[in-house]
């Protein structure tokens, strides 16, 4: 009986420190997502915020190739945070890295228009983005590692879709604040959910300074000779040891993410500021949607790829993907977008992401993991993830197309599937 007892005070007292430990990781993935994918969705706003409003395309354009620019230096963020990570614990990076994403996040709602300082503005919101992708670089990987290592293995892509899940949350928070901000009347209403996303920084990065660091990183320092430590310095003989291993993960995190940032960012806006297939208004809820149906089937997703096989699903989500451009080439050459379209797109590239990252942690060791993935995932956000809105309307903006961008959506999904295969090879 005083085992039995034993046994169901320690069940208990492990099950509220994963609590305890992995709530303010995921918490911190959702307002990650939601303050960098904030931007995105506020694009029309800030263009006329930001940048002389005498020419609408052109200043979306520009607020675009902002949004690319905080993507360019994701890099170096991978290469500073895995360091810190691999080095000091993943505990310790992802506190540092929340105070990044959310002064930025406060700069932005609160640092004076175009109109009051001129080209000081898109300067200064230039510099925030900048330092945003320094820190996201640290931030989302860092959290799927530490819960990957912290929770059981027994479903390891389910339970890597509950990270998955908080950014689609935070994502769906952007969309939706995003949505209310542009119906509202108010000429400051742009800069509230900014300042939102500031003051739940500041939050998780309190509830952050109480977790502990994961048992399996614990366990790999214990195991480390101290002679040897110093070598996780030397992040380049890492890199070339794994080069197969990254290359797959610049291919899957930049398809995945290029996806997502064209999909559920960059589609909305286009369809309705330069197509005017519908209103501004209509296509962000319609997109909050899709980020919505998008959130509800990641943990399917998950769950289907343990059972199933995590590069089967992912092969079947591709073919579906493929299917979903020909019908949105079709539906723009109509003029019109149905609901269903947008919410089936969305699906298919739910079903991608959540055993992806699975597949990629399994490839790299406990010492070389945060360094490795992360770095990949930096850049194949730069080459496909981040420049995906900016290449797909830069695409328009030359050809004057209507389905020129959905080229670059095809190209996404040829990346994805080859690296589909490159994992599914190793």
């Amino acid at each position: 009986m005083t085992a039995v007892i034993t046994l169901n005070h320690q069940k208990s007292r492990f099950e509220s420190q994963t609590l305890n430990t992995v709530f303010p990781a995921i918490l911190g993935t959702m307002l990650e997502y939601y303050d960098y994918t904030l931007y995105g969705f506020c694009a029309t706003q800030l263009a006329f915020q930001f940048f002389p409003n005498d020419n609408s395309s052109c200043a979306l354009l520009k607020i675009f190739a902002v949004f690319f620019a905080g993507s360019l230096s994701k890099p170096i963020g991978a290469l500073i945070f895995g360091v810190i990570g691999d080095r000091y614990g993943r505990r310790v990076a992802l506190k540092i890295s929340m105070v990044g994403i959310a002064i930025p996040t406060l700069l932005i709602g609160v640092m004076p228009t175009y109109s009051v300082i001129g080209w000081v503005a898109p300067c200064l919101l230039l510099m925030c983005r900048l330092i945003q992708g320094i820190c996201t670089a640290g931030e989302s990987d860092g959290a799927r590692i530490f819960i990957y290592e912290s929770m059981s293995k027994n479903m390891p892509c389910l339970t890597n879709s509950i990270t998955d899940l908080s950014c689609m949350v935070g994502i769906y928070l952007a969309s939706l604040s995003s949505s209310i901000a542009l119906a509202s009347d108010f000429s400051f209403a742009w800069r509230l959910p900014f300042i939102l996303g500031s003051i739940m920084g500041a939050l998780v990065f309190w509830s952050r300074t109480k977790i502990s660091e994961s048992a399996a990183f614990n366990d790999y320092l214990n195991h480390l000779p101290v002679m040897k430590r110093s070598d996780l310095l030397f992040s380049f003989r890492v890199f070339i040891r794994n080069q197969r291993g990254i290359f797959s993960a610049i291919l899957l995190c930049g398809a995945v993410g290029g996806g997502y940032h064209f999909y559920l960012v960059f589609f909305g806006n286009y369809i309705s500021v330069t197509l005017n297939m519908m209103s501004p208004i209509k296509a962000s809820f319609n997109v909050s949607e899709a980020i919505l149906i998008y959130t509800l089937c990641t943990p399917i997703a998950g769950f289907m790829a343990d059972k199933l096989g995590a590069i089967w699903v992912m092969k079947i989500s591709s073919f579906c993907l493929f299917a979903a451009i020909i019908l949105n080439g079709m539906m723009i050459i109509k003029g019109v977008m149905p609901d269903w379209l947008i919410g089936f797109t969305a699906a298919t590239l739910s079903f991608m992401q959540a055993p992806g990252f699975v597949v990629l942690f399994q490839k790299f060791s406990i010492g070389e993991r945060y360094r490795c993935a992360s770095m990949g995932h930096a850049i194949g956000s730069v080459l496909f993830s981040g420049s995906a809105p900016f290449i797909s309307y830069g695409l328009w903006y030359l050809t004057n197309l209507a389905i020129a961008p959905l080229f670059y959506f095809a190209v996404l999904a040829v990346i994805g599937f080859v690296a589909i295969l490159l994992l599914e090879d190793e």
